[in-house]
């Protein structure tokens, strides 16, 4: 396992997650771990926001015509934004030297919660020291949930789509499961043979086990007060490491409300019916099944 910065006392840990996986709920609940510095996604606002990154032009292109928005300059739309940091100017080495350094206020936890396409063909940007682990849930509840939310973020109901027309600033070629699972053969490779696995499932119906496995396995020290949070986004707003961008994107599309109104992981819900998924899902999940079920049988299981 690669090891070590500048501070070899800290524990260090990236969670590699799927969109739609109760990912944001999970850093709401890390971040009440106490001395802990927490990341929200950087490789992926990188990606969709840093001048460095390749899907920039497309991706605030379509989300400004999917809200109506007209002005090019998405600056224009932080005023009163007192925290994050804006991605424009943030390279992915400028992510990885951020990760790796020392933060102030004598943190003891470095924690960062980030989707796995938001690195992929950008492995030498993965931030030394860490333990990874995988947060995975089953295709048919990530993928529908996915068109939804896209969807419902598109005000004009006549440009809305199914998942297999989404562009790929919306939806990568891996359709997120490849995507994820080569960058967890890559860290079995270079980092460590056994990174911890979790399924979203599992640690909604049992998430005081599995939460406390999954913290033991990584090094965070667990209590009970992980379970329960305060509703509200004091945690993005004040809290989080995270893209001044991703801030805005959430003040017009509104994408993490569950997140920000619980106080808790909710019960998990069962898997949809085939014939209840478009055909662009069912045609999305076949592809994705494999990736998922290789993951899901060396899941951490309590």
């Amino acid at each position: 396992m690669a090891t070590g910065h500048e501070n070899s006392d800290l524990i260090r840990v990236m969670l590699w997650s799927l969109p739609r996986s109760v990912s944001t709920s999970f850093l709401k609940c890390i971040t009440n771990v106490p001395n802990s510095q927490t990341w929200y996604e950087p490789y992926l606002m990188a990606s969709h926001f840093s001048n460095y990154g390749k899907h920039r032009k497309d991706l605030v292109s379509t989300l400004q015509d999917a809200w109506g928005v007209k002005d090019g300059d998405t600056a224009t739309f932080g005023t009163g934004i007192l925290g994050g940091y804006w991605a424009a100017d943030k390279s992915y080495a400028w992510i990885k030297n951020q990760l790796e350094s020392v933060p102030q206020n004598k943190k003891e936890i470095v924690f960062c919660k980030e989707i796995s396409s938001g690195i992929d063909g950008l492995y030498e940007y993965i931030p030394d020291g860490f333990r990874h682990s995988f947060l995975i849930r089953h295709p048919y509840k990530v993928l529908l949930s996915w068109e939804k939310t896209i969807n419902r973020e598109i005000k004009d109901e006549s440009k809305r789509m199914q998942i297999s027309e989404f562009p790929e600033c919306c939806l990568p070629p891996g359709l997120f499961y490849k995507e994820q699972y080569d960058l967890y053969q890559h860290v079995k490779e270079h980092y460590e043979p056994h990174p911890v696995i979790i399924d979203t499932d599992d640690l909604l119906a049992d998430p005081s086990r599995v939460l406390k496995a999954y913290c033991q396995a990584v090094g965070i020290p667990y209590s009970n007060d992980l379970l329960q949070w305060k509703p509200g986004r004091e945690c993005m707003d004040q809290q989080w490491m995270i893209a001044k961008e991703q801030i805005i994107a959430q003040n017009f599309g509104n994408h993490h409300a569950e997140t920000f109104t619980s106080t808790c992981f909710g019960k998990p819900t069962k898997v949809p019916d085939r014939d209840e998924l478009s055909e662009g899902v069912r045609q999305c999940s076949d592809v994705c099944m494999e990736y998922y079920k290789d993951m899901y049988a060396n899941r951490l299981q309590v």
